[in-house]
């Protein structure tokens, strides 16, 4: 009563229009299954006669605490005025059925999750990659949606920033933006030296909650914000705790804490779908790892606040070059001259030559222990194509097992472990609905963009980067001595557009460009 007082005492004239709303809210109808952004200046998931009040207050001068400007001007007159309160008072006792009237789209409502958000989607296009694309000879995929990478803490704001991205997508009209979160050392194993005391609040106050915060803006309420969690993280778990920092990484504050702690945050965002790592077949494809790391997955996800509700799927290849399939390999287990393909050398007895099977299996997997089987899957298809000159037109037809897979296998990297600016090609374009239960072929690593460095220094941008012995075309495989890495040399530092990389895809392109 206070401030309407006051209100009344400012402005004479507005009393008889705020009794007017009062009357109304009596009357007011919620519609919550159908409401738009625009009007829910308090962003409660409802337009209703609080909102049409407080757009009053906040024209009169009031300023209330809760209230999003950007909401509010429901008329597009291009000013906040007593007539948007009474527009939102209309609206919420079902005078009017769109706000403004006969043009406002009506979303999906924030708590509802798609069963799959790439479907119908209007996918965002990074103008600054498409640029790059464009002037390094890749037009023909320059309109092809990429993932935005957030590596460390700068990534969020440097350039154009998150918010950038999200206001470019307003702009284009799309309705679906792809995130790389990958922000947590993967290669605990192998590289990262830092103690891990200081990490899960580095991740909580540098990491998530920025992100969460510019997410959670209003004015992106109505974009599917499609974020992929940290790969090649949890799938430490299962296979390097034998090394001290993983198995530190698997302590209080470590991996599990903090993705759990992703996953709550984002999860609360309105329109956000998730989709944890799962590696890629070479690395969990062996039966020694494959239903370990499924049943640890879902024991981190079961630990979230919405248990396995919380996530809307997983992706694998994320930052792999794997093919989908290999089509004169398509049995694991056919014999030559008595041995098994999977066999080979190049194989190491791992059940799964490729990723659409593995992906597929995973998901059986998942549904098997408990998940609804409306997750759905992702794979990263933008550089597995392995075309070009070199793939193989046909099955060998040698009887030495080793030689018969080399001649027969499109994946022509020394060793599949193999990780960094490899010789591969630009795969299958980004797609919803490709094959049963894959929910969409996605490009969650831009083409063109470095994988690392192929000399020794350090990134002046996240002295964290620093050179990988993968990275370097002299060195050899830290996981198959006999071979080398397969780098390619004179590539820039993580990240970097790498040109002569990006012209091999283009060439290798499988299916090709036409």
């Amino acid at each position: 009563m206070h401030k309407q007082n006051i209100l009344c005492k400012r402005v004479p004239g507005i009393f008889l229009v705020l009794v007017f709303l009062v009357f109304l809210a009596g009357m007011a109808v919620v519609y919550s299954q159908s409401t738009p952004a625009i009007g829910d200046v308090n962003d409660d998931d409802t337009i209703d006669i609080i909102d049409a009040l407080l757009i009053a207050q906040y024209y009169v001068g009031l300023n209330p605490p809760i209230f999003f400007p950007s909401l509010a001007d429901v008329n597009e007159s291009g000013m906040i005025d007593i007539v948007d309160a009474l527009n939102v008072a209309q609206y919420s006792v079902g005078l009017i059925t769109t706000l403004p009237p006969g043009t406002q789209p009506t979303p999906t409502p924030a708590g509802t999750l798609l069963d799959n958000p790439f479907e119908g989607a209007s996918w965002y296009i990074d103008p600054e990659w498409s640029a790059q694309a464009m002037a390094g000879g890749g037009g023909k995929i320059a309109d092809c949606n990429t993932a935005i990478i957030l590596e460390y803490a700068g990534s969020i704001t440097d350039g154009i920033g998150l918010r950038g991205h999200l206001d470019n997508a307003r702009e284009q009209n799309s309705n679906l933006i792809l995130i790389g979160l990958y922000c947590l050392p993967r290669e605990c194993g192998f590289y990262w030296q830092d103690p891990l005391f200081n990490y899960f609040n580095w991740y909580v106050n540098e990491i998530i909650d920025p992100v969460a915060s510019i997410l959670s803006d209003p004015l992106y309420r109505d974009i599917r914000k499609v974020i992929l969690i940290e790969p090649e993280t949890l799938v430490n778990l299962i296979t390097n705790l034998d090394i001290a920092a993983c198995a530190e990484m698997n302590g209080p504050g470590g991996y599990i804490d903090m993705i759990r702690y992703a996953i709550n945050q984002l999860r609360a965002i309105p329109h956000t779908y998730l989709y944890v790592d799962i590696a890629f077949s070479g690395w969990l494809g062996w039966y020694d790892n494959f239903s370990p790391a499924a049943d640890l997955m879902t024991s981190v996800i079961k630990g979230t606040t919405n248990g396995l509700d919380s996530i809307s799927g997983f992706i694998c290849n994320t930052l792999n070059y794997s093919p989908l399939e290999e089509p004169y390999l398509p049995d694991p287990y056919l014999e030559v001259n008595g041995k098994a393909i999977r066999s080979s050398i190049f194989y190491e007895w791992n059940m799964y030559l490729a990723e659409l099977k593995y992906t597929q299996d995973m998901y059986a997997a998942f549904v098997e222990r408990g998940f609804p089987p409306s997750i759905g899957m992702l794979i990263n298809t933008s550089r597995n194509g392995w075309g070009g000159l070199d793939r193989p037109a046909g099955v060998s037809s040698s009887t030495d097992l080793d030689t018969y897979v080399n001649e027969s296998r499109i994946d022509r990297r020394l060793h599949r472990g193999n990780w960094c600016n490899q010789p591969g090609g630009i795969g299958e374009r980004p797609r919803a609905n490709p094959a049963p239960n894959i929910d969409a072929y996605v490009w969650s690593w831009p083409p063109g963009l470095s994988d690392g460095i192929s000399a020794p220094g350090v990134d002046p941008d996240n002295p964290n980067n620093t050179f990988k012995v993968m990275c370097d075309p002299e060195g050899q495989s830290i996981y198959y001595k006999q071979v080398g890495t397969g780098a390619l040399p004179g590539a820039p530092h993580r990240g970097r557009w790498n040109q002569d990389h990006f012209e091999l895809l283009l060439r290798n392109a499988y299916p090709p460009l036409n």
